[in-house]
C-alpha cells in the first residue's frame, strides 16, 4: 500500500469516528432533551453556555477560585464539600446548584452585554430565572455534564 493510500484510509476511518462521534452526540443531546422536556435547540444553547462558564471556571486564578471555595458552602455532585485548597476541580464536577447559579449569572451578564446595558434589570433577572428553571428541569444531571464534555472532545477533534 503506498503512502498516499495509507493517508486516504487514515482519512476515511478518522472522517467515520467523528461521524460516529457526532451521532452519538446527537442521540445524546435528543435523549435527555426529550425526558427533560426542554427543546433541543434550547438544550444545545445550554451545553454551550455550560462549556463557557467551564473555560471562565478554569481560566479563574486559583487563588480566586480557592477563596471562592473557601467563603461558600460548595458541594461537589456527591454532596461531598470541596475543600478550598481543591485547584483543579471542575466547575462541572460542582454541585448541579452551583453550576445553576454560575450559568445563569454567565447567561445574564451577556444578556446585559448583548442590550449594551450596565446595571442589572428585570430582563437580565429574567434570563437568570430562566436558565436557572431550564436546568432544574435536567432530569439525569450526570448524562448532561458528559454530554457537555462529549461535545466540547467533538468540537476539538473538528477543529
Amino acid at each position: 500500500m503506498t503512502t498516499d493510500e495509507a493517508k486516504d484510509r487514515s482519512g476515511a476511518r478518522s472522517a467515520q469516528v467523528l461521524d460516529f462521534q457526532s451521532r452519538r452526540i446527537d442521540t445524546m443531546i435528543r435523549t435527555e432533551a426529550a425526558l427533560s422536556g426542554i427543546p433541543p435547540g434550547l438544550f444545545i444553547e445550554l451545553i454551550r453556555l455550560a462549556q463557557r462558564a467551564e473555560k471562565i471556571w478554569r481560566d479563574e486564578i486559583p487563588a480566586v477560585r480557592r477563596e471562592e471555595l473557601g467563603l461558600l458552602d460548595i458541594r461537589d455532585r456527591s454532596c461531598v464539600q470541596v475543600r478550598s485548597g481543591s485547584d483543579n476541580i471542575s466547575l462541572l464536577d460542582l454541585d448541579r446548584d452551583f453550576v445553576a447559579s454560575r450559568l445563569a449569572s454567565l447567561a445574564a451578564k451577556q444578556d446585559l452585554q448583548g442590550r449594551g446595558a450596565i446595571e442589572l434589570d428585570a430582563e437580565a433577572t429574567q434570563t437568570w430565572d430562566d436558565i436557572e428553571a431550564t436546568i432544574s428541569c435536567v432530569k439525569d444531571w450526570a448524562m448532561f455534564v458528559e454530554t457537555v464534555r462529549a461535545y466540547e472532545r467533538s468540537l476539538a477533534t473538528e477543529t
